[in-house]
């Protein structure tokens, strides 16, 4: 029988790959190792992007994203899923049905990936975006974007009537990312947590002058790494939002010619 490791939390990220290291699995795991997580991965599709653009994907087959979450669940006992790109029904479909065969205290984060962070390139097919409402009674919190949201929900609204909105539909626990909405100058970044308990602004974070690639699926990956370790939910979501706004202003770095990432290499992390 399988037992929590004393050595270290398990988390295991179910996404896309970025060759540039700016987002998707490969930061994923960068996330996971700076809570001091052990990071397993899937990859649910192959992206050629970096810095500057998003060129394409190839989503991998049913069996094949199987065959990698079963070797992962049938080896390690985890803390946590981050779910993040899924491009296809069908790759849904297998999600859910390994979220199924999951202890009930693995925590699953879904980060609903659906086109590019500057909305260039479609990261996920129609029918994969009808079909990721099947997930909704089976993840523990969902994090989208504004844009997300308005997919998931079929129409734009205020953030607290979509976050208030998302919960009757039956996510339980929905975290709206701030960068994608409207806000005044003075006010910081404000996310939307919202649960059967109501919805409520968190407290604003002190805005990021350039646009950083990346940040959703660290954020989202944050949350999971700290469930594993243990925290409750509002810590979890509090340290995660924190823990990627500093990172944000102290290690967003131009390495390429397009959008910054964040550079953990060097001295001064």
């Amino acid at each position: 029988m399988r037992t929590k490791n004393e050595i270290a939390p398990v988390a295991l990220t179910v996404a896309g790959t970025d060759p540039s290291g700016g987002a998707g699995i490969n930061v994923d795991l960068q996330v996971f190792r700076d809570h001091g997580v052990h990071g397993a991965a899937a990859i649910a599709a192959v992206v050629w992007q970096n810095t500057q653009q998003i060129g394409g994907w190839r989503a991998m087959e049913p069996e094949e994203l199987r065959a990698q979450m079963e070797a992962v669940a049938d080896d390690f006992s985890l803390g946590a899923l981050k779910i993040g790109m899924v491009p296809t029904a069908q790759l849904v479909g297998e999600v859910a049905r390994f979220v199924d065969g999951l202890d009930e205290d693995v925590s699953v984060v879904l980060d609903p990936v659906m086109v590019g962070g500057r909305g260039e390139v479609a990261l996920m097919s129609a029918e994969g975006r009808a079909a990721v409402s099947v997930l909704r009674e089976r993840v523990d919190l969902v994090t989208p974007n504004g844009p997300e949201a308005a997919e998931l929900l079929g129409a734009h609204k205020p953030a607290v009537e979509m976050v208030e909105e998302l919960v009757e539909r039956g996510w339980r626990r929905v975290l709206l990312k701030g960068g994608h909405l409207r806000r005044d100058e003075d006010e910081g970044v404000v996310d939307w947590y919202g649960d059967t308990r109501g919805a409520r602004a968190l407290e604003g974070l002190e805005p990021v002058g350039e646009d950083v690639r990346g940040t959703g699926c660290q954020l989202s990956s944050a949350i999971a790494a700290r469930r594993a370790r243990g925290e409750g939910w509002d810590d979890a979501i509090s340290g995660a939002r924190n823990y990627l706004n500093e990172l944000l202003h102290r290690r967003a770095r131009r390495l390429g010619r397009g959008r910054p990432i964040v550079v953990r290499a060097g001295e001064g992390r």
